[in-house]
């Protein structure tokens, strides 16, 4: 497999922007199919692509294996998920919301900082603060600047997601302390677990309430395909691809990308406004994440799904 300078930059280009793809392909798709059918629809194509490729592993699974990649599917990608495209089915520009779920690797820190000294404890709850005073910036000023007047708890779901999927790195993490070797049973078979759970969970809350229904539009299509391929496969290779070539610090480091990456792509495709308190905000979350990372970070980067 090549490791030359250019193929690390494509890879991580590709990283950058599969992980993104999530928040654009959930504004193309829940506007005509709602949050829950999309979700519901997306998992069950990334679930019927997986089956061929980890039937052969599921005869041998322990209930352990499946009770382990059930909680990470919940907490990571139903309760994220869910979260998130709630928030922007209701309006929520698709920008505003990475910057918003780009917290969960500082709320993480701030939650796992006991044990690591009073100094780094300190440093990840200033950071923590820091990065709670930007995103503030950034949603008081799309309150007041813009045209869309949107209910205050919009803003709250991402900010949810975003603890419920440091959670879930916490609850992963505790795992490969105890030495289970769950995160070591490659990478499509946690993947098909864990949206097998999620495609039940939004089974279980979909029907019930009438919102499962095959989607009548072309372009709840095309994010569904755009959501199983780009946000799901292309972004879960490129992330097993870095870890093989890259460290997991430098690897985590790429996620603080897609804020202004989502910003621009959203602006570009559906004419999303960025005012200046957005780039104010970034700058302060920018400076927050750079006081809470420092030198002992050793932990693999949370594996958000989009």
């Amino acid at each position: 497999m090549p490791s030359s300078t250019p193929y690390l930059i494509l890879l991580q280009v590709i990283f950058v922007l599969s992980w993104s793809s999530g928040f654009i392909g959930a504004r193309l798709g829940t506007e005509d199919a709602g949050a829950i059918n999309l979700l519901f629809w997306r998992f069950l194509l990334v679930c019927i692509c997986l089956l061929p490729f980890v039937l052969h592993r599921l005869r041998v699974l322990s209930w352990a294996q499946i009770r382990y990649n059930a909680v990470i599917g919940f907490l990571a990608q139903f309760a994220y998920l869910v979260s998130v495209y709630v928030a922007i089915r209701g309006g929520l520009p698709a920008g505003i919301a990475a910057i918003i779920c780009a917290l969960q690797p500082l709320i993480t820190a701030s939650m796992s900082s006991r044990g690591h000294g009073e100094r780094s404890g300190r440093q990840e709850w200033l950071g923590l603060v820091l990065g709670f005073a930007g995103v503030s910036v950034v949603i008081l000023g799309e309150y007041r600047l813009s045209t869309a007047r949107l209910e205050l708890w919009l803003y709250a779901l991402p900010l949810i997601a975003a603890v419920t999927l440091s959670i879930a790195t916490l609850y992963q993490r505790r795992q490969s302390v105890m030495e289970t070797n769950h995160s070591k049973d490659g990478l499509l078979t946690p993947l098909f677990l864990q949206s097998t759970a999620t495609l039940v969970l939004l089974t279980a809350t979909g029907l019930p309430l009438g919102l499962i229904e095959v989607p009548a539009s072309t372009q709840a299509w095309v994010a569904v395909a755009w959501l199983t391929l780009f946000s799901t496969f292309i972004a879960y290779l490129s992330l097993w691809m870095l870890l093989t070539k890259l460290t997991a610090t430098r690897v985590s480091a790429l996620v603080y990308l897609e804020p202004p990456v989502t910003l621009l792509w959203a602006a570009l495709m559906f004419g999303d406004a960025i005012h200046w308190t957005t780039y104010l905000g970034i700058a302060v979350v920018a400076a927050g994440i750079a006081i809470a990372r420092n030198p002992r970070s050793s932990a693999s980067p949370a594996k958000c799904a989009q």
